[in-house]
């Protein structure tokens, strides 16, 4: 597993967001001011294996197996 950047973000917002299947609605309210960014923080982690977050996901896999190749 390679290093990997998480990265926290604080969105405040009048409405439930439980309800929208992308994040990405959520960032997009922020940025267009329907909803507020307080902060945000990236971190490096050297073993996101370790990482209280880490899912198990294999999604990064593909990448170390091709860059190995």
């Amino acid at each position: 597993m390679r290093r990997l950047f998480k990265t926290t973000i604080v969105i405040w917002s009048e409405y439930d967001p439980t309800n929208i299947v992308e994040i990405d609605e959520l960032a997009r309210d922020a940025i267009a001011g329907e909803s507020y960014c307080s902060s945000s923080q990236s971190i490096l982690v050297e073993d996101p294996e370790k990482d209280a977050d880490w899912d198990g996901t294999e999604f990064f896999g593909v990448a170390d197996e091709e860059e190995v190749a």
